[in-house]
């Protein structure tokens, strides 16, 4: 019984080496949030690419994060399928920026969906692992969640403005729940390392 919650363990350990990537990408996320509200007369077909190239950069490191996981561990599902729906849908977006600028509000809402429930499924794995600050997980989790429902509630009634604001306000949050994860990991990669 010990051997297996040794091998446990050192399984969680090799999860988490890679906080920093999180952590980086939560920082990218923000800094978009702070520059939408800086120059809000950005084009709207430039915040659509601006989307577009964001979800796929986040789609490669959920990727880079859950293929240097080499054993099961916190999240690794989460990540993979995370990632490769980030992708697909950054791809799309791309090729096809016209599908962008005018799907801009559902693809954010549902984004920001899936993200949210990463979040407060990583949440909840941590706190079952009794990880000091696993609960903020899930409450920034949560937030997100209700970001992502208030701009699916109604999407066609968006205007540009409020797209912008919705952003906005999304990307910060969703930036600061990503850094918020990403330093909670950090706690944990210490703790396996001591």
């Amino acid at each position: 019984m010990q051997d297996v919650f040794l091998a446990r363990m050192e399984s969680a350990r090799s999860a988490v080496k890679n906080w920093w990537l999180l952590l980086l990408l939560g920082i990218a996320v923000f800094i978009v949030g702070i520059v939408i509200f800086t120059y809000p007369g950005v084009s709207y077909v430039a915040m659509s690419v601006t989307f577009a190239v964001l979800i796929l950069v986040s789609g490669v490191i959920n990727i880079a994060l859950a293929a240097s996981n080499r054993n099961a561990a916190i999240g690794k599902g989460w990540l993979w399928a995370g990632g490769v729906v980030e992708v697909l849908i950054g791809l799309l977006l791309m090729f096809y920026p016209s599908i962008s600028v005018a799907t801009l509000p559902v693809f954010l809402g549902f984004w920001l969906m899936f993200r949210s429930f990463g979040l407060i499924g990583s949440g909840s794995d941590l706190m079952s692992m009794r990880v000091p600050g696993g609960g903020w997980t899930v409450f920034v989790g949560v937030l997100l969640l209700i970001c992502s429902v208030l701009i699916l509630a109604q999407p066609l009634l968006f205007g540009i403005e409020a797209v912008v604001i919705w952003v906005g306000v999304s990307f910060l949050v969703a930036g600061i729940s990503m850094a918020v994860f990403s330093l909670e990991l950090k706690g944990l990669h210490k703790h396996f390392s001591e």
